[in-house]
Formats: structure tokens, sequence, C-alpha cells
């Protein structure tokens, strides 16, 4: 008892002398800290702005979902990691919060009210008839996976940052210096000579060896791997859907025929044809010559063009993108050439109409089905939308999507096989948001539910995936055929790279010219028009032209044409009216069933007169 007695005396004692230890221990270094760190946590500080956690998962999301996009598929965390998706995150926090601290210091803000009154107005929160749709704004929300404070919070930090931008880029102007070179840059052109050289003309690649086959088969096993397909099942409710429901009379659609008279005028269509010149100059002479008796088509293959590079087909005035050149377009009598035309966007082109179909006013039977199909469209929203809740109240209780489809009498569709791209089964895939709807597909499982995609104008759409096959790749004695034709091709690409090669060395050395080449060839020497930096045309495909502007004057150089049986041989000429640095020779092999060798002779440069704004 006496021991016992003491224990707790001795416990008695040592808590006593522990408290007294953490009172003193808070009197020294305080307790603020306890409670005022509490739940405060911040990444990065920029001025006075700072990132929070939830800020950063916020954008990682958001980048994410864009880099998904661009892929064409749902990219996986580690995917999107080591395609740099951590840095984008951070480039946007930073840059964002720098120019929300320039904004707080100038006292700037943007009410809610402003910001209420931009959803509003956002046409991709509107049903048919041009109203908001709280619905189509609950499912964009989902579909991005945000609550309203979350969006509100975006769209004002989106607004505020992009009218601050907007107004430091318009008082913003570049050095006269900067803004010249650019031009003189992007404008820069350049003619070419081609030669087309056959595949025939190099050596035959022979016959491939069991182990060339599986060397290439394994190393080219991507190729010969079939794809991860996935069973979906699905109902769309659409305008379709919903038709019978809406009880649209002929009286309606003929009280929707008088208004609509004006506006149903189908368009003025032309067959026309556009030649496209490096210069106002270099468009009078042709406009001379065309005048004098020789034939725009001829005109154009004097240019290195050939009539599917000038033919426009049958066009309507809003289907030409320059709007000067529509309306120059649509003055033109049949088979008159116009004048030189500059256009808005900086072309110089001429003109030529070879067949006019006249606007007329459809009939009320042509216009019937167009107007029925638009009062659908309008109409429909409401009644999708209650069908909208009564599938979600049927998928709420317990319900499958198919049994919902059945008890609602709505079509379930299952598709057996589908990729990234669509079906590949040889069924349909009739359904809206078909883009949205397989990413979403490949983003989810077997066995989860999903939130269905809203597709607006068009309907909703719910999925499920039934079953997964995953990529497989196919074994080498299964896919032999197709090895061996894949090897033959390389080979083939590989003897016309060394025959080129060959063929440039001799150019270049003087041992040989282009136009003899040609005779060698059974070829002739074809002249391109005057190309920029991001220009095509036939036979002469992206790789060809930036490489021509890398070679100096008078070198050649090889490139993968656009001819499907024939390589390409090259002789670049570029003339000049202002001289510049000239860059150093390169060559480039792109891999094709051609390849061009350049000379360079001169080069043009004409820069723009107008002056960008950094």
């Amino acid at each position: 008892m006496a021991l016992a007695t003491l224990r707790k005396g001795a416990a008695r004692t040592f808590g006593l002398i522990l408290v007294a230890l953490l009172v003193v221990s808070f009197a020294i270094w305080g307790i603020a800290d306890i409670f005022t760190g509490y739940g405060q946590q911040t990444l990065i500080e920029v001025g006075d702005t700072e990132i929070s956690p939830q800020d950063y998962q916020r954008a990682q999301q958001d980048v994410l979902r864009t880099m998904s996009q661009d892929a064409g598929r749902a990219l996986s965390l580690q995917e999107a990691r080591a395609a740099g998706l951590d840095q984008r995150v951070l480039e946007r926090l930073v840059g964002g919060a720098a120019v929300d601290t320039h904004a707080s210091h100038l006292g700037l803000s943007i009410s809610d009210e402003a910001l209420l009154e931009q959803i509003m107005k956002d046409p991709s929160f509107q049903d048919g008839a041009g109203n908001f749709s709280p619905l189509a704004f609950q499912s964009a929300l989902r579909n991005i996976g945000m609550s309203e404070g979350a969006y509100l919070q975006t769209l004002r930090e989106q607004t505020l940052r992009r009218q601050l931008l907007v107004t430091v880029g318009e008082v913003a102007s570049s050095p006269k210096a900067v803004i010249d070179a650019l031009n003189r840059f992007n404008e820069e052109r350049r003619i070419l000579k081609y030669v087309l050289v056959p595949k025939s003309a190099a050596e035959a690649p022979g016959d491939p060896t069991e182990e060339d086959l599986k060397a290439y088969y394994d190393n080219h096993k991507q190729t010969f791997t079939q794809p991860e397909y996935r069973k979906v099942g699905l109902i769309a409710v659409t305008p379709d859907t919903v038709r019978d429901e809406l009880n649209i009379t002929e009286a309606d659609i003929k009280a929707r025929t008088s208004p609509r008279r004006t506006r149903s005028v189908r368009p003025r269509h032309g067959m026309c044809s556009r030649l496209l010149l490096p210069s106002a100059e270099e468009a009078e002479k042709v406009a001379a010559k065309i005048e004098a008796g020789t034939d725009f088509v001829e005109a154009a293959k004097e240019l290195g063009l050939s009539e599917s590079d000038i033919d426009l087909g049958t066009v309507a005035k809003k289907d030409l993108a320059d709007s000067v050149v529509a309306e120059e377009a649509f003055k033109l009598e049949k088979d008159e050439v116009s004048k030189p035309v500059t256009g808005k966007l900086g072309g110089v082109v001429l003109l030529r109409v070879t067949e006019i179909t006249p606007g007329k006013i459809p009939t009320f039977e042509e216009a019937k089905a167009n107007i029925e199909n638009d009062l659908v469209k309008e109409r429909a929203s409401g009644a999708i939308f209650d069908m909208h809740d009564k599938v979600e109240d049927e998928l709420a209780s317990g319900a499958t999507l198919e049994e919902t489809a059945g008890k609602l009498k709505l079509d379930y569709v299952v598709v057996d096989q589908v990729d990234r791209t669509g079906p590949t089964d040889g069924t349909q895939l009739e359904a809206p948001a078909q883009k949205e709807l397989l990413n979403g597909v490949f983003a989810t499982d077997a066995g989860i539910e999903n939130d269905p995609i809203d597709a607006r104008d068009e309907g909703v759409v719910w999925y499920e995936v039934l079953g997964i096959t995953p990529e497989t790749l196919q074994p080498f004695d299964e896919v032999r055929s197709e090895v061996e034709k894949g090897w033959r091709g390389e080979a083939t690409r590989n003897q016309v790279k060394t025959y080129t090669d060959k063929l440039i060395s001799e150019l270049n050395s003087g041992s040989k010219t282009l136009e003899g080449v040609a005779s060698d060839l059974g070829q002739e020497v074809l002249p391109t028009s005057a190309l920029k930096r991001d220009d095509i045309t036939v036979n002469v495909l992206p790789p060809a032209v930036q490489q021509a502007f890398t070679l100096p004057k008078g070198g050649y150089g090889s490139a993968a044409s656009g001819a499907t049986k024939a390589a390409s041989c090259s002789r670049w000429k570029i003339s000049s009216s202002r001289p510049r640095s000239t860059p150093a020779h390169s060559s480039s092999w792109a891999r094709g069933s051609g390849c061009s060798i350049a000379r360079t002779s001169s080069r043009n440069i004409s820069a723009s007169s107008s002056r960008p704004t950094a």
C-alpha cells in the first residue's frame, strides 16, 4: 500500500512538472503559430498574389484537358508530365499571378454582375432559341469538373488578364528595325525549278532476307500493333428523338415561310479560277499576256501551276475567305478575267469565272424540310431537358442504361468495337459530339457510370464501356507480307536518296546541269510560282520549301515530292530585288516516295508596308 501511494505521488509530481514545462515553453515562443498557420498553405508567392495547392490542382486539370484535346485522346497524368505538364502549369500560374498582382496595384476588378452577364451571353450556354440554358451551363461545368464558384473565379481572372494585356498590347509598339526584319522574313518569296525523278531511276533494292524482315518488324512494332478496342453501349437523345413529341404541323411550317423568304434566297454560285501572283507588277505582266490572247490556264502553266492548282470549283460568295477577292469575283461576267486584285489578306490575284448559277428563292416544297428541321431544333430543347431528367431519375433509382432505354422507349445502341478514331467493325456511330464521346469512352473504365455528354443543340448522350480489348502486337508470321511491303518501301526510299545525293554532288560540282538531268530521266524542268516559307504547291511539299530558304545561290538540295510514283529533283531559282545575307547550304530528306535537288540563283524579297504590333 505504501509503495502504491509513493507511485501515485510520483506520477502527480511528474505530471505537474511536465505541465509546467509546457506552460513555460508557450510563454517563451508563443502559441500564435499554432492557430495562424493552421489551414494556410502557399505553394508560390508572386508579389502580393499567393498560389495555393487548390489553384495548382485546378490549373493542372485545365492544362491536362487541353493537352488531351490536342492529342485527340485522354492522356494519363504520367504521360502528360512526361510531355511537360508541370512546366506548363507553373508558367500559367506564375504568369497569371504576375498580371493579377499588377491589376491589384492598379485597383482593377470585375464585378459579379459583369461576369454573370458575360456567362448569359456565352453561346456555349445557350439553347437553340439563343436563350441562356441552365442545363447547358451545369453540364459544361460537370464536363470540366468545376463548381460554379471556381468557374466564376477562373472567368474573373481570365477576363481581367485579357483586358489588361490587350490594353498593354495596344499601346506598345516594336522598333521599326524589328518590324522591317519580320516583314522581310515573312514576305520573302522564292521561285523554284524542279525535275521529278522516277523511283525506277534508282537501283532496285533486291529481295530481303529473313533477318532483314525481322529487324524491320522489331524496329516498327507500333506499325504492327492493333490499337486498344472498346465495346460501348449508349443512349442518344437528339432533336430527332423527340421530334414526334413536338407536334410540328404544316401550318407551323407555313407560318415560318413568309418571314424567311428573304433569308432563303439561294446564293449565287460561280465556277471560279484564281491565279495567285507574287507581286502587283508580276500580276500586271500576266494580265497583259492574257489580254493579248494567252489562255488563262496556259498562263498558269507557264508559272508551273496545273489547272487543278487554280481551280476553286463552284463557290458562293461566302465561301471565299478574302472579302475583297469575293466582291471582285462576283462582279465578273462569264469567262471574264479580272484586273489584278490585291486582297484584304495581302495576296495579288487574277480571277476568272467560267460558269454562273444565279440565286433564287426556293419554293415552299423546296424549303419545307429545312424549315421543319429548324423548328425541331428550336423547340426540341425543352423536350430534351425533360427526357434528360427522366433518364437521370431512372439511373439514380439503380436501373442500368439498357433498362432505362427500354422503359423510356429510347434506342440503346451497342457498338462492338471502337478505337480512338471511331467504330472499326463497319457500324456507324449515330450520336452527336462524337469526338467528346470517344474521348470520354477512352478516359473511363468498364462498369463505371459516367456523366452524360451535353452536345448542346444536338442533344445529350449517355454511354458506358461494356468491354476492353487491350492493344496487341500482331505476331510476325501473321503480318509477314505487310512487313515485307514496308521493308521494300523503306529500302526504295533509301535507294532513291542515295541516287539523288549522287546527283546533288554532280550538280554542285558542275559536271551536270538540271536540264541535263531532266533529259537523262526523260522528264522536264518545271517551275513553281513565287513561294513563301509556309507555302505548298504541287510536287513541292513543306520540307522542300523550307530547304529552299536555307540553300545558297547556285546550290542544290533534295526533298520528298508530292508525286506518288516519282521522286523530284529540283533546281530552285530565287530571283531578287533586295539581297540579304546568304544562308549556309543544307539539304534534307523527308520520308516519302520522292526527293528534290535544288539550285538557288537569286532571291526575291517583297516587304509589306504594314507594321504589326508586337
